[in-house]
C-alpha cells in the first residue's frame, strides 16, 4: 500500500505554513447571521480560572459590535467587526478581534439566547515567555433578563470521548479527530496543505445542547487556538483558527465550517480492561 502523504516531521518549519493551511477553509462555512442586529446583550458571569465576576455588554449593528468588559476592577470597551452564525434556533457562535489591544486578542463564544447561557474564551497571542503560543481564558455567564440561573451553565462533558469524526472544511481540506480523554485529542490531516500531518493536543469540551458541543484546543507545535461549535444533529460545524504563521509571522484569524461524518465509536477504557480473575 502506498501513500501520497509527505514524510512526517515534528519540525514545525517542515509543516505547511499556517496561512497556506487556512486558505479555503471558508468554503463550507455556514452563512452569517444578522439575527442580533439592533440587539444588546448584557451577560453577567465570571472567569473560570479565577472565579472573578465579570459583565460583558455587547451591542450589535449590521457590521460592528460595541463591547464593554467590566471585570477585576477595570472597564475596557471598543467597537469591532464581528462574525455571527446561528447554528440552531437561538444558538449562535460569535467571534471578533479586539483591535485596540497591543497584541492579538479575540473573543469567541457560544451564545444561547433561548437558555440564556453563554460560554466562551478570550484568546491571546504574543505573550511572554512563549509569544508564538496561543492562550485562552474561559468565561461563562447568563444573559440579563433571561432568568437563566448560574447553576445551569453549560457543563463540561465526556460525551465526545472515544468518538472519531471526520471533518471536511472544503472540497480539499479533510481532517479526522479522535477524542482521547477529558483533555487530549488527536487530529490527522487526510487532505489539503497539511496532508499526512497530525498531532495530539490539549482540549476542552462543553455541552451546549443535546448532541451539540463547544470544542476547543491549543496546538503546541504551531501555536494555534481552535474553537468549534459542533452540531452533531445536523453534522455541521462552525469555528475559528487563531494563530501566528510559523514561517512568516503573519497573523491568521479565520472562521471556518465543515460537514462532519462519524465513524464507529472507540470503546472506553472500562470496556476493554480485563475484569478480576475468576476464583479457582
Amino acid at each position: 500500500m502506498t501513500s501520497s502523504a509527505p514524510t512526517f516531521s515534528w519540525n514545525k518549519d517542515d509543516w505547511a505554513p499556517l496561512s497556506e493551511m487556512a486558505d479555503g477553509f471558508d468554503e463550507y462555512r455556514p452563512a452569517y447571521s444578522e439575527a442580533l442586529v439592533g440587539e444588546q446583550l448584557v451577560v453577567d458571569g465570571s472567569y473560570i480560572d479565577s472565579e472573578d465576576d465579570a459583565r460583558w455588554t455587547l451591542t450589535f449593528s449590521a457590521t460592528t459590535v460595541s463591547w464593554q468588559i467590566a471585570a477585576e476592577g477595570a472597564v475596557r470597551s471598543g467597537e469591532d467587526a464581528y462574525e455571527l452564525f446561528e447554528m440552531q434556533p437561538g444558538l449562535f457562535y460569535l467571534h471578533f478581534r479586539q483591535s485596540d489591544a497591543d497584541h492579538p486578542v479575540v473573543l469567541s463564544a457560544a451564545v444561547d439566547i433561548t437558555s440564556g447561557q453563554v460560554t466562551g474564551a478570550i484568546g491571546e497571542l504574543g505573550l511572554p515567555p512563549h509569544p508564538h503560543l496561543a492562550r485562552q481564558r474561559w468565561f461563562q455567564g447568563q444573559i440579563d433578563g433571561s432568568g437563566a440561573p448560574a447553576s445551569a451553565a453549560h457543563p463540561t462533558t465526556d460525551e465526545l470521548i472515544g468518538r472519531r469524526i471526520r471533518y471536511a472544511y472544503s472540497s480539499d481540506d479533510v481532517y479526522d479527530h479522535l477524542y482521547l480523554n477529558e483533555n487530549m485529542f488527536t487530529w490527522l490531516c487526510l487532505g489539503g496543505a497539511e496532508l499526512g500531518f497530525g498531532d495530539t493536543d490539549s482540549c476542552t469540551y462543553w455541552k451546549l445542547r443535546e448532541n451539540t458541543y463547544l470544542f476547543s484546543w491549543l496546538e503546541k507545535n504551531v501555536g494555534v487556538e481552535g474553537m468549534v461549535l459542533l452540531d452533531l444533529n445536523a453534522m455541521r460545524t462552525v469555528g475559528i483558527q487563531f494563530g501566528i504563521d510559523q514561517l512568516s509571522g503573519e497573523l491568521v484569524n479565520i472562521t471556518m465550517g465543515s460537514h462532519a461524518h462519524e465513524f464507529e465509536r472507540v470503546p472506553g477504557v472500562s470496556r476493554v480492561c480485563p475484569g478480576p480473575a475468576a476464583s479457582l
